[in-house]
């Protein structure tokens, strides 16, 4: 019997101390039970909460006589210690790693009815003892009375860090067998005047002028514990992105009028003095010269420092095609340990691709048949990027090589290259080649490259054995957007593309022309909260060119538009629409067409869909003669990008033809 007994007390202790643990832990900014004045219906009608933020004393829950503190200390990234439900929460999860909790069974100890707002519901019950304990197998009924005894505390520092500073809480509890809990949290307190101000060198940079928006509370809005550390911690971010990566909370107060529930927040932020970029410290470079890492360097070493520009430096160098992976990162520690430092070294560390690389591959599809392709790469060749390949297919055989310098500082490239190809088709046979020299731009998310061509070409007709041959020199410029959410399997964005390009007669062309296209694709996913279209997606989808000249004659191919075919006119060969010659199809001056396709998806990986297209080619606009062609299909998500199999049907020459693709292109 004294040996139950003893074991019952030392059972108790033990409660008793993990319970005072975790309340302190909880209530580490919300110690209720120092200020008599915020106990349930105590005297709250005006007091005053204080930081001291070099010791990161909770701001927000802390109560008593009016108090106030300031201090020089940092604080760049606040805990939320003023916040119970986050302690206990933690706590919680520690008693659920710890070992033993985690294999108990479920067992109803005791009643445990809450009568709250169904906010404070789930987290009074996960995140008090009483709650906790409620079906722990391991409980013994010794415990109840050390359990209640912290309900109230608990569940006071819970609604305080939500902003109630005048809550009513009842505890009724009948041992061992019930606890009824029951909450009027009263009026919650909202911000009435935020003062944030910035001291420090800070104050003469224009730029900062918007950082006060980052604070995330605004007057009016309820004064929660977490958004109150997290605005402080977005204030810090804010200035370390404008380059004041020493920026600390100098002081901060929340003054709060529980009988009027108002908060007065005042904010004083040392910016301290402005960091400068300092010495790029590279690792991981061995194949490739530096030069092609500080040709891509948006700043210099003594430039302020922002983290714009260093997010820039990072995407410059994961597209430069030399990397796999890339991290730059200011060294701060190098800034703690040395407080005279007004510059911060950066440190790069990349992971090199192969400087050689063989491409090869095959595929299907309905416009071109079979295709096989080989191709080679290497990326440091004289200081250029070079890469050639053959591509093979039933109706065309290509090859071509280009070569490209590496980006530079200014987002732009040279380069130049070649291309020959043989394309029979319809009775045509065509022989042209390309040769190229130009620079590209990129901006964003726009890609252009400007560029000189010449072109040349023999059409050979098989029917009459006519042979015509035709060149031209040709300027153009070629603009590209893509802001897809993906470049394999896009479900939603859009892609625009604009092409302007001309020739002479004057110089080295048979004919003077002025050509502009353009093509435009969008996916847009259809409303979630709709029981019928919620997996649905739309995609649209414009094609219109004009070819400015006298006759189609004297220019290349190339330059003028056929139609037909997947991502053309479904319904209708591949490129199977123009003009008629000697029973072959040639090219047209004007393009126009239009698409509209409904993609509903059945699985992650697998849609159907139902398409419309609609347009044609001509010689004249006078002369245009649209076609239809509809029909429906499906799509399967692969890692190599969508496989698509559509059956539609050519209104204007009544046959249904099967289309077939791999892989998504713009």
């Amino acid at each position: 019997m004294k040996k139950i007994v003893l074991d019952r007390w030392l059972g108790l202790a033990t409660v008793l101390a993990l319970a005072g643990g975790a309340s302190v832990a909880q209530a580490a900014g919300l110690r209720s039970g120092n200020f008599p004045g915020l106990q349930a219906g105590g005297d709250m009608s005006a007091w005053r909460l204080a930081a001291d933020d070099s010791t990161q004393a909770p701001e927000a829950g802390q109560t008593g006589a009016s108090a106030s503190s300031s201090s020089s200390g940092q604080e760049a990234a606040p805990a939320d210690q003023a916040s119970g439900t986050t302690a206990a929460g933690k706590s919680a999860e520690a008693e659920r790693k710890s070992g033993g909790v985690s294999e108990l069974l479920e067992h109803n100890n005791y009643r445990f009815d809450i009568d709250a707002p169904s906010s404070f519901v789930s987290t009074i019950r996960d995140s008090t003892l009483v709650g906790r304990w409620q079906h722990r197998k391991d409980y013994d009924p010794v415990q109840f009375d050390g359990l209640v005894s912290k309900l109230h505390d608990e569940v006071l520092a819970i609604v305080q860090a939500e902003g109630y500073f005048e809550p009513r809480i009842e505890i009724d509890a009948e041992a061992p067998d019930r606890v009824k809990l029951t909450l009027k949290p009263g009026n919650r307190t909202k911000v009435s005047e935020l003062d944030i101000q910035i001291e420090g060198q800070g104050t003469q940079n224009r730029a900062l002028a918007n950082v006060k928006r980052r604070f995330g509370m605004a007057v009016g809005d309820p004064f929660v514990s977490s958004n109150w550390q997290s605005g402080k911690s977005a204030l810090i971010d804010a200035m370390k992105r404008q380059g004041y990566l020493r920026a600390r909370i100098a002081r901060s107060t929340a003054q709060v009028d529980a009988a009027a529930a108002k908060a007065r927040l005042t904010v004083v932020v040392d910016s301290g003095d402005r960091i400068a970029f300092g010495k790029v410290e590279v690792q991981g470079l061995s194949r490739y010269p530096e030069k092609i890492i500080t040709d891509l360097q948006p700043f210099h070493e003594g430039d302020a420092y922002t983290d714009a520009a260093l997010q820039t430096f990072q995407e410059r160098l994961r597209e430069a095609g030399y990397f796999s992976s890339v991290s730059a990162v200011p060294d701060t520690l190098a800034l703690q340990e040395d407080p005279s430092l007004k510059a911060v070294p950066i440190r790069l560390v990349v992971e090199e691709l192969k400087r050689h690389r063989l491409v090869y591959g095959l595929g299907y599809s309905t416009d071109d048949g079979f295709r096989g392709q080989v191709g080679f790469q290497d990326r440091s060749l004289f200081g250029l990027q070079m890469e050639a390949s053959l591509v093979m297919s039933e109706r065309r055989q290509r090859a071509f090589t280009n070569f490209r310098t590496p980006y530079d500082a200014e987002d732009r490239y040279y380069g130049f290259g070649g291309r020959v190809e043989r394309e029979d088709e319809k009775g045509v046979v065509t022989f042209n080649s390309n040769a190229y020299v130009g620079y590209g731009q990129r901006e964003r998310d726009i890609e252009a490259f400007t560029s000189l061509q010449l072109q040349q070409e023999e059409i050979h007709f098989r029917q009459s054995g006519q042979r015509d041959g035709v060149k031209a020199l040709v300027l153009g410029k070629a603009w590209t957007l893509q802001r897809f959410d993906s470049q394999l399997n896009p479900s939603r964005g859009y892609g625009v593309k604009f092409e302007i390009s001309g020739a002479s007669k004057h110089a080295l062309s048979d004919a003077t022309f002025t050509r502009f296209y353009t093509s435009m694709v969008g996916f847009k996913p259809l409303s979630k909260n709709s029981p019928v279209w919620r997996n649905g997606t739309f995609i649209g989808r414009v094609e219109f060119g004009v070819v400015n000249a006298g006759s189609r004659f004297g220019i290349p191919s190339e330059n003028l538009f056929r139609a037909g075919g997947i991502g053309s006119l479904r319904g209708y060969g591949y490129r199977s629409l123009g003009l008629n010659v000697n029973n072959s199809v040639i090219g047209q001056r004007y393009l126009a067409i239009g698409s509209l396709e409904y993609q509903h998806r059945i699985t992650e990986m697998l849609s159907l869909g139902v398409f419309y297209d609609y347009g044609n080619v001509t010689d004249a606009w006078r002369s245009f003669d649209a076609v239809s062609g509809y029909g429906a299909g499906l799509q399967v998500r692969t890692p190599v990008g969508p496989v698509k199999l559509d059956l539609a049907y050519g209104q204007a020459i009544h046959r249904y033809r099967v289309h077939f693709s791999i892989g998504f292109s713009f």
